[in-house]
Parts: C-alpha cells; sequence; structure tokens
C-alpha cells in the first residue's frame, strides 16, 4: 500500500508487486486551510484501508512510516490485525508517534538512546538499522564506474541527494577551481541543478571532476568505499550507506525537513564524534575547505570513521523479516 503519487505505483510494480494506493493528508503542525482537505483525505483513506484489510486480511501490518501508514494504521488496530511500525529517524515522526500506541513492535535505525520517549514506549523499541543493499558492507568493492581513478588524489563524493540539494551544490561550485587542484571530484548534483551544472563545468573544461545526476546504488557503494571524504544531506539512508562504507562525513542538514529530523540525525553522530555537523546557514567555502584540511591533515578522519563504525548496524532486513514472521 501507498500514497497515490505515481511514483510509488511505479517503484512497487516495477519490484514484482501488486499496488493499492491509500489517499491521505499530511500531518501538518501549523494552522493552514489545507488542514481541512487533509483531514478528509486521511478519513477517505481510513475507510478504504478497512476495505482492503478486510478484503486482503493480512497476518501483519508493516508501516514505514509517514502520512500514508497513519489511516492504514487505525484500520488495522480496529480490525485487531498486528501492526510493526518501522522508523528511519533519530527522533519519531509525528505519524509513527500517533500510531506507536496501538503498534506491537517498532523498530528503529538509530540506538535506544537516541529515542526520548516515556518508558511505556521504550519497551517496544527493537533496535534493527536500515535495509540496505549487502555491497555497501562489503571491504572491498571493484571500480564499477568506467571512470579510471588516479589513485594519487584523495577523492571527495559530494551528494546532494535524488532532487539535489542546491545550497551545497552552489557552495561546491565556487570551491570546485581549488578542490581539483589537489582532489578527484564526485559529485551527485541530483535533479535540479544538474543541467546549468554540467554546462558551466563543460565550459570551464575542469579535470578531476565528475558530475552526475544520480548513479545506482552499486556505484554509489564504490564511491563511498573509495572516497577519503563524503559531503550529504543527514537523511537516515544515506548515514546509513555513510556508516556502512566507515568513512568521514560532513553532514549538511536540509532545514526543512519534516519534523527537523536530518538535524536530529546529524547531532546525534556529530555529539557521538561521528561526523562533522555543518548547518546549511554556516556552509560556506572557507568552512568547508577547513573541515576538509582538518579531516585529511590530521587524526580527526581516523576517529570520525571509528566512530561512526559503532552506529552501523548490518542485516536490519533480516532482522525486520524475522520479527514479521514470529
Amino acid at each position: 500500500m501507498g500514497s497515490r503519487k505515481i511514483t510509488d505505483r511505479q517503484l512497487v510494480e516495477s519490484a514484482g508487486f501488486k499496488f493499492k494506493s491509500i489517499p491521505a493528508g499530511k500531518l501538518r503542525r501549523y494552522w493552514t486551510l489545507q488542514n481541512l482537505w487533509d483531514i478528509l483525505a486521511t478519513g477517505v483513506g481510513f475507510f478504504i484501508s478497512l476495505g482492503l484489510i478486510i478484503q486482503f486480511w493480512p497476518d501483519r501490518i508493516f508501516i514505514k512510516g509517514g502520512y500514508v501508514g497513519v489511516p492504514m494504521g487505525l484500520a488495522a488496530w480496529l480490525l485487531r490485525r498486528p501492526i510493526i511500525l518501522h522508523e528511519s529517524d533519530a527522533r519519531i515522526g509525528l505519524a509513527n508517534k500517533l500510531l506507536m500506541p496501538l503498534a506491537k513492535w517498532v523498530c528503529v535505525a538509530f540506538p535506544y538512546d537516541s529515542y526520548n520517549l516515556p518508558k511505556s514506549y521504550t519497551t517496544k523499541l527493537i533496535h534493527t538499522g536500515i535495509p540496505l543493499s549487502e555491497i555497501f558492507y562489503q571491504s572491498e568493492i571493484s571500480n564499477n564506474t568506467g571512470i579510471p581513478l588516479n589513485d594519487n588524489k584523495p577523492m571527495i563524493l559530494v551528494i546532494g541527494g535524488s532532487q539535489g540539494a542546491r545550497a551545497i551544490n552552489q557552495v561546491i561550485k565556487t570551491i570546485l577551481p581549488n578542490l581539483v587542484q589537489n582532489y578527484l571530484i564526485f559529485h551527485l548534483a541530483g535533479k535540479t541543478d544538474f543541467a546549468s551544472i554540467k554546462e558551466w563545468a563543460e565550459a570551464e573544461r575542469f579535470r578531476n571532476y565528475y558530475l552526475f545526476e544520480n548513479l545506482p546504488n552499486e556505484q554509489i557503494a564504490y564511491l563511498m568505499r573509495r572516497a577519503a571524504i563524503i559531503i550529504s544531506r543527514a537523511g537516515a539512508t544515506a548515514i546509513a550507506e555513510i556508516a556502512a562504507s566507515a568513512r568521514p562525513v560532513i553532514l549538511v542538514p536540509l532545514p526543512e525537513s519534516a519534523n527537523n529530523h536530518q538535524l536530529r540525525n546529524a547531532e546525534y553522530l556529530a555529539d557521538r564524534g561521528a561526523a562533522i555537523l555543518v548547518r546549511q546557514e554556516d556552509f560556506i567555502p572557507e568552512v568547508i575547505q577547513e573541515w576538509i584540511f582538518k579531516i585529511l591533515n590530521s587524526d580527526l578522519g581516523s576517529r570520525l570513521v571509528f566512530n561512526i563504525k559503532q552506529i552501523t548496524q548490518k542485516g536490519a532486513s533480516e532482522k525486520i523479516a524475522e520479527l514479521i514472521l514470529q
């Protein structure tokens, strides 16, 4: 089950599964007229969820979080179907918070001390981590990019996310002439800025700079394992991939992320010496160049690697599957 977005349907059906969409409204924390429509949509989604559960009568209902899970979770509870939740971030999202009292278990990606919850809820938590492709845990990955790399230069991997991160892209663009003198730069710019940056980079004819819109997991895993430093947003899955790859990372949380979860993710790692946190308003050329120098020219890099290794949790897929099947 998923939202009415066409991308949800395409992803699920391309993997060979049947898909049913559920209308639901986003859970906003501020007043807007849109809230009235969202309440109506969620109500409609609740009755559709009731019908789907009665039709398929599932033995378990696994909810990954997000507003679409709310009507399905409420319907599952009413029909006494067991619910298992999964929370990817270091802070329980609003949808999962609403469903926690109704759930049997809550699988969490971060260690228990990340979640500030009443004791009645903490007993439901099970630290599983985030399901990842096993390739991110491989210690040796052969070069699958088709690009011969200069082993004499450290590589910096910049990840802007699927849509891109304009603030990150613009700063990298500013300092790129300096960076390419000493480093290989692999830049995943995302969809939004890719065309304009590509046109600019081709006009400048930079060497040691490799620009992509996005890449498949297999190539990202190789680049992460090969990178001397990674610069990334602080989404939970990206953090899990970086932790599995055991690389030093500079995290730049998305300021407007829901429930400010990216900032919480980054703070959790930074407080444990597992990542460098740079807020977006502080993400300026001078700051980034200074952190790159410190990571590569002191023991800071090795300390970051040691600490982020403690965060990773291998085998999340198997743990969650076993829990569902118990």
